[in-house]
């Protein structure tokens, strides 16, 4: 691409293409202290539910529980141009969307270890939600790491989004598709991901509109395209 000398670039490494894997937890190692992370109940909508209808996302635990650094841990697939409003009231949370759903969209609230139980701190790791708008769920995924190319090391919370739009401008001029964000590892999971052809790209956000249009931001690509299938 012509942009390759203005931008600074990363590379992105370790690609992997799978199919979805529900989060699996960790059992406890016993001892004086609550080691058990909580443990999911009940939601509305379900896992992977069909035809939802309205903003109001309410999900259920075991035990009293509390949202850590939603802000930068909880994402929402496909981005939100505003914040959802996030609460934690005794064994529930709530997300509530403002922006309008999408219709035969597949949705996924993706809140990584935010989850943690109210007492000892203890993270449900790796827990997210998807359910959709219409009568079919997506649920293929594309996972990887982000690493900075000048010294290998990991890059922690940036944005790493999907474009079914193959033209080399769709990132500037479209908000991402589908989205994720790395670990401290530099890892990241896009969930609910349609069959499709995609290209890959890693965004320092700085105005949280999941698109590039500031010199200031930092942009990744992959130069080969990402196609999931189902095995």
């Amino acid at each position: 691409m012509v942009y390759l000398k203005t931008y600074k670039i990363f590379l992105l490494l370790f690609l992997i293409i799978g199919v979805y894997s529900c989060a699996s937890i960790g059992q406890p190692d016993g001892g004086e202290f609550d080691e058990t992370p909580p443990k999911f109940v009940r939601s509305t909508p379900t896992p992977f539910g069909v035809n939802f209808k309205g903003n109001k996302i309410t999900i259920e635990f075991d035990e009293n529980v509390k949202i850590e650094k939603a802000s930068e841990k909880v994402i929402v697939s496909p981005p939100q141009l505003e914040m959802p409003e996030i609460k934690a009231n005794g064994r529930s949370i709530t997300v509530e969307l403002q922006d309008s759903m999408r219709p035969n969209s597949t949705y996924t609230i993706d809140f990584a270890d935010a989850i943690v139980d109210n007492n000892e701190g203890n993270p449900l790791g790796n827990f997210a939600l998807t359910f959709s708008t219409g009568s079919v769920v997506d649920t293929m995924g594309v996972s990887g790491t982000v690493l900075n190319a000048k010294n290998l090391e990991p890059i922690k919370g940036i944005l790493v989004g999907l474009h079914s739009d193959l033209s080399d401008s769709a990132f500037m001029k479209k908000p991402f598709e589908r989205v994720g964000r790395t670990d401290s590892r530099g890892h990241f999971t896009i969930r609910g991901v349609a069959p499709n052809k995609y290209k890959i790209y890693a965004l320092m956000d700085g105005n949280q509109n999941s698109l590039y249009d500031s010199k200031s931001e930092m942009i990744a690509f992959c130069d080969s395209l990402i196609i999931p299938s189902s095995m």
